[in-house]
């Protein structure tokens, strides 16, 4: 993860809970409450039907929301654990001393093992180690003679193609302390943003396997392989597998529907977003991500995403907020780091983590404007490309601090609000 690096590089991994449970219950609320829902829908003047079609469609399939999850927690205290038990779904990156406490307070989060993805996880192994043990496990650029260093990064990068490396990582990966049961894998990518070119055979001969080009269908490629190999090795090992992937702004990572794309979902048990914040401020970058999150929800996988800003503030987090929960899924979770940092430190959310029930339906559009209801508020999002404007605000909802939240709102392209009802299910009135 950019910004992660090699200080969390020995940092170790977790499980999941079913929820079948949850799903089951979802869905007797809705069969009992389904005819009430659309005739109300008919009547209301301003969210569309069309959200109380979607709302039929979505409504037995989701999840309390926001669902919460961590990027590291080596800054925490156990107590921090024991004070809001079951906070987070995943922990990425779990640190040996918070383990046990959320095995104890949380036994339903994830934790996971730290590792990045083509890389040796150990810093203290220099160049000069490799070249005494593996020199042919090493990866060059194109000059046969710089390693392929993930920039900033002094972590030896190695050769996924390679069997035997692939065999090592299965070990190292497969090798947990008690309590964690999947990797956090960071840094697949599609693009070959650390130029990897080649590697040198046992001779000292240097071998071109790619280009060294960004873009690199055979790079591309050989890291889809990698994943469907590795993820299947750990798989049988019963360690969960996510990965920190950037959606591509690339003829490669673009199409949630191409084979490369398809390919990675599919091995993966989960995949986190860490510049979710991106969708704020690039239509491209909101595009993608909507159409990502669909895709791996659709396919039962979980999808983290990362919103991270320097100088983080309640604005800015509600922003961010509003603009999950019109994605939000039974299977996503959103983190927004203190202050822009991803170092373990607990997040905070300015009262934007409080419950907002179930999803009422899906999005809908209204005026140029995202509209989302839950069962105990409303998320509010105008789309990055959006002009400023007023909003009209149906009745009876609050602020995150209580007020009234009037009968309008301006919100300018990249903007959100989340409100709140105080009746015990909001979902009847749209």
């Amino acid at each position: 993860m950019s910004g992660m690096k090699t200080q969390q590089a020995n940092f170790k991994v977790a499980g999941v809970a079913s929820e079948y449970a949850l799903r089951r219950a979802a869905l007797k609320r809705f069969n009992g409450r389904g005819s009430r829902w659309l005739n109300a829908c008919l009547g209301y003047r301003y969210i569309a039907i069309l959200g109380c079609l979607f709302s039929i469609t979505v409504a037995h399939a989701q999840a309390r929301q926001p669902q919460l999850f961590l990027t590291f927690d080596y800054h925490m205290r156990p107590a921090q654990a024991a004070a809001a038990p079951a906070r987070y779904v995943f922990v990425w990156g779990d640190s040996a001393s918070m383990t046990s406490a959320f095995a104890k307070y949380s036994a339903g989060s994830l934790l996971s093992a730290y590792f990045p993805y083509a890389r040796d996880p150990d810093a203290k192994h220099d160049l000069a180690f490799w070249k005494a043990r593996h020199p042919t496990w090493v990866t060059y650029r194109c000059d046969g003679v710089t390693p392929a260093y993930f920039p900033g990064d002094a972590n030896v990068p190695l050769d996924i193609s390679n069997p035997a490396v692939l065999a090592w990582q299965v070990d190292q990966f497969t090798h947990l302390r008690p309590g964690l049961h999947a990797v956090a894998l960071d840094n697949f990518q599609f693009q070959n943003k650390l130029g990897v070119c080649g590697v040198h055979d046992a001779s000292g001969q240097f071998v071109r396997k790619y280009s060294g080009k960004l873009d690199d269908p055979a790079f591309a490629a050989a890291g889809v392989r990698w994943l469907e190999r590795i993820s299947a090795a750990l798989h049988e090992r019963h360690v969960k597998v996510v990965i920190n992937h950037i959606p591509d702004l690339s003829a490669e990572g673009d199409d949630p529907m191409s084979p490369l794309v398809a390919g990675m979902v599919s091995a993966v048990d989960g995949m986190l977003d860490e510049h979710a914040q991106d969708a704020l401020h690039d239509p491209s970058k909101a595009a993608l991500l909507a159409k990502l999150v669909q895709s791996v929800q659709s396919k039962g996988k979980w999808m983290y995403l990362l919103y991270q800003y320097q100088g983080a503030s309640e604005r800015l987090t509600e922003s961010a907020m509003a603009n999950y929960l019109t994605m939000a899924g039974p299977k996503t979770a959103i983190y927004i780091p203190e202050e822009g940092t991803i170092s373990g430190l607990e997040p905070r959310f300015y009262g934007f983590d409080q419950p907002i029930g179930e999803p009422c339906g899906s999005a809908i559009m209204k005026d140029g404007v995202q509209f989302r209801a839950f069962s105990h508020g409303l998320a509010i999002y105008a789309p990055t490309d959006s002009a400023a404007g007023s909003v009209v605000v149906p009745s009876g909802y609050q602020t995150v601090d209580g007020h009234s939240a009037g009968a309008q709102l301006h919100l300018a392209g990249g903007q959100g609000r989340v409100l709140y009802a105080p009746s015990s299910n909001a979902c009847a009135r749209h």
